[in-house]
């Protein structure tokens, strides 16, 4: 089960894959549960755990938008509860009051709780919030509960409690940390740490870099665990005791700009050595052995070095017996004899459990594979048939229900089971999948063990090898990549596998080299999807994908004009106005633009130009809450200019590849949620948001007041790293110049000496980030005023 964001979508997805070994079988993804559009990158949760009853807890961040998290009409800023197949649980605390996916909802309020823990047992979730300025959170996950944000961070305080609300089981201020992480409840099948750790909560922090013990009955920690650890990120209890955590390292401080890739993380494990005194943690079993074979018995302890072994026999110490194992040769004066081990150091001792040591004077039974025969081999699909017997000295030829066959698939240093442990027969067969590892490293064994009356047994195995052939993969042109059982290569390349097995190959629909664009679009011999699958065959065999090279655009994005307006006919001075880089926005309660623009009732005009990338019939898809109008080519193509819940509208029209078209969306936000996604089709393309590289903005034009004032020309627009202003005048000045970001805040200022009758003038803007700005340039007796674009 796989939390991820879809490419171009800005939103998150549930999906279910098919392992094979490490990696997901290609074309194998059952997608479960789509999340809403986030308003920004960041907030996106992604913890889950199924619990014991069998439902799945999926953890959902508030997208970045704050209202999300007490808005019950979208499941950004939730704990959702599903089914394994994505179907949503009828006990759900909101299925009758809610609707669609928003019956998932298990727990609201929430931040970006992207780390959560299921303890073992009891089935208590807790959830780590991530808060804001203020406090960060340890929460206990109750059906229906509302954990406050946005609007309570940190414990209630005596502020107004928001409906169904619970305090967090733990907070702390941002004066010891900045983003609480974890999760991870100490009850591992083997104990490892001392018995106060048992049933405790480990959580850390982001930017202290310390990690804590909480006890989960009465809230409070019970110790400062660890220290100085650089972005530590998850934590995890191990099944043999110990625990791992993830080190991010990299840059520091908890920004934004920090959650980047890092190549120099480490996972560290944590286990215990003790206080000293020595601790047995698996002592020795019992033997029965025919008298003159070894029997062995072995203990693993841990406590300060170094440790001293002494093995009893019957509570008499063995000389010379004191390594952690002991053998002995076996005779029947030894039958009945109790082995232990004694364990001690400078700081004490421990003793393991008696073993008891039967010696029998029976001997082992002799089984024998018969099939399959020395050096069969096998491909995917065949049926492998086993057959074989086994004798005894004191029992004779035994029967098939003393007989038990299993077979195992082996695959480089490890080993899956195949055929469970079939007792009762003599002879059977297995039918060897044609779907499974790809690898071509694999084998079957096939072992028989034979058990005598008084329980003696012996195993003995075959080993069943496959028969390997090859195939290889081409593109035209070459060079590029394509996915060979969901691993990337680049062509030619060429694999061995298992004849017979089930291989996929998929041709990415489009791709990226260097500055070309690529477009799948069919396979050697004429078939056009973009994954084909086949079972290889003796004969090598060979596949080319053809693509087609396109040329990109190198656009930034649309001009938006940001109107607060009731009306929405776009009249007067927009509030402001800025480059959107893709029409990919789910606003939720919330404004478009916090402080410039209230939260209902507003209008967005975006204009500029559109390059397609083929020759061929476009389809344009928009999602909006609530109206919307598209013209493109000054075609109206879309008009649903009404009040509406999010809905999909379409219209389509032919455009040439090469030519920069006019395009205009429209949109009004009247109340309540709000929407506005602008995507494409073409035939070889597919559905997707519009990227920015194919859009390409209007700049507004500049005005001027009180009087002649010279000619100014701004450029390049949009600018990268810095900006030139061309003045054209017949009069020597100094001119005070001005940049505003669009909320006001100065960005830049100076003094420009124009000497006539041109000049020109660069102002550097690397340390703007992307957006609209104001220039303003002030004369003696005039003001000139102009907009900047910068893109990133």
């Amino acid at each position: 089960y796989i939390f991820y964001t879809v490419a171009g979508a800005n939103n998150n997805r549930i999906s279910r894959f098919t392992a094979n070994g490490n990696y997901a079988l290609p074309d194998s993804e059952v997608i479960l549960f789509e999340l809403e559009a986030l308003s920004g990158t960041i907030h996106n949760g992604g913890a889950m755990h199924f619990g014991p009853d069998g439902k799945l807890y999926i953890a959902v961040g508030d997208g970045a938008n704050a209202a999300n998290g007490q808005d019950l009409n979208t499941t950004l800023g939730k704990i959702l509860r599903i089914n394994p197949d994505g179907s949503i649980p009828a006990d759900n605390p909101f299925y009758g009051q809610l609707s669609g996916n928003n019956r998932a909802i298990w727990a609201y309020g929430f931040r970006n709780p992207f780390t959560t823990a299921m303890q073992p047992g009891t089935g208590r979730l807790f959830a780590n919030d991530v808060g804001g300025g203020d406090f960060e959170e340890v929460n206990e996950i109750l059906a229906g509960r509302n954990y406050g944000w946005g609007d309570v961070e940190g414990f209630l305080s005596g502020n107004p409690a928001p409906p169904n609300y619970k305090d967090p089981l733990y907070a702390y201020s941002h004066q010891e940390g900045c983003a609480v992480i974890g999760a991870a409840f100490y009850d591992p099948p083997v104990q490892q740490f001392p018995g106060r750790y048992l049933g405790k909560y480990f959580f850390g922090d982001y930017c202290a870099g310390f990690l804590r013990v909480l006890d989960p009955g009465s809230g409070e920690i019970i110790e400062d665990f660890a220290a100085g650890i650089e972005r530590p990120i998850g934590l995890l209890t191990a099944p043999d005791g110990s625990l791992y955590y993830l080190e991010r390292r990299g840059l520091g401080g908890g920004s934004q700009q920090d959650n980047t890739s890092t190549s120099n993380g480490v996972l560290w494990r944590i286990f215990f050595t003790g206080s000293g005194v020595p601790f047995i943690s698996s002592s020795p079993g019992p033997v029965l052995a025919p008298a003159g074979e070894e029997a062995s018995f072995a203990v693993s302890a841990s406590g300060a070095p170094p440790l001293a072994y002494q093995w009893q026999r019957n509570g008499t110490d063995i000389p010379g017996a004191t390594a952690p194992a002991y053998t002995l040769t076996t005779s029947l004066a030894d039958d009945g004899s109790l082995f232990r081990c004694r364990v001690s150091n400078d700081e004490g001792e421990a003793i393991s459990e008696a073993a008891l040591l039967t010696v029998t004077a029976n001997t082992r039974p002799a089984p024998v594979i018969s099939g399959p025969a020395e050096g069969l081999t096998y491909r995917a699909g065949d049926t492998l048939f086993f057959s074989g017997l086994a004798s005894d000295a004191e029992d004779g030829v035994l029967g098939a229900g003393q007989l038990t066959w299993r077979i195992d698939f082996h695959h480089d240093d490890h080993a899956h089971p195949a055929m469970a442990p079939t007792a009762g027969i003599s002879n059977g067969y297995y039918l060897i999948p044609i779907i499974g590892e790809t690898s071509d490293n694999v084998w079957y064994r096939v072992y028989l063990t034979a058990t005598d009356q008084e329980g003696l047994s012996r195993t003995v195995y075959r080993d069943v090898l496959p028969e390997k052939t090859t195939f290889t993969v081409f593109t035209e042109p070459p060079g590029l990549r394509l996915r060979v059982d969901g691993q990337t290569v680049t062509t030619p390349h060429t694999v061995t596998s298992v004849v017979g097995i089930l291989r996929s190959i998929k041709a990415p629909v489009t791709q990226q080299q260097g500055e070309a664009f690529f477009i799948f679009g069919q396979w050697e011999g004429g078939a056009g999807q973009s994954t084909i699958s086949f079972q290889a065959e003796e004969t090598p065999l060979s596949f080319t994908a053809y693509y087609e090279e396109a040329q990109l655009g190198s656009g930034t994005g649309l001009t938006g004009a940001y109107y607060d307006e009731v009306e929405h006919n776009f009249s007067g001075t927009p509030a402001f106005w800025r480059i959107d880089t893709a029409i990919n926005f789910s606003w939720g309660g919330s404004s478009a633009a916090p402080n410039l623009i209230g939260e209902d009732f507003f209008s967005i005009r975006w204009t500029g130009g559109i390059e397609p990338l083929f020759s061929e019939e476009h389809e344009f898809f928009i999602i909006s809450d609530d109206g919307v109008r598209l013209w493109v080519d000054d075609q109206l193509i879309i008009d649903q200019w009404v009040p509406q819940a999010p809905t999909e509208t379409q219209g389509s029209l032919f455009l040439e590849k090469g030519r920069q078209y006019p395009v205009k969306l429209e949109y009004f936000e009247d109340g309540g949620g709000a929407v506005c996604q602008l995507f494409w089709r073409t035939g070889r393309l597919p559905k997707e948001i519009i990227p920015k590289r194919q859009l390409y903005p209007d700049i507004p034009t500049v005005a001027t007041e009180n009087g002649e004032s010279p000619q100014i020309r701004v450029f390049p627009q949009p600018a990268r790293e810095e900006v030139s202003l061309l003045i054209d005048s017949g009069t020597a000045a100094t001119l005070q110049a001005e940049l505003f970001a669009l909320d006001g805040r100065l960005a830049w200022k100076g003094l420009l000496s124009h000497v006539p009758p041109r000049s020109l003038h660069q102002v550097d803007i690397r340390g703007l980030g992307p957006g609209l700005y104001v220039m303003n340039v002030f004369g003696s007796q005039w003001k000139w005023s102009g907009k900047v674009a910068v893109y990133r």
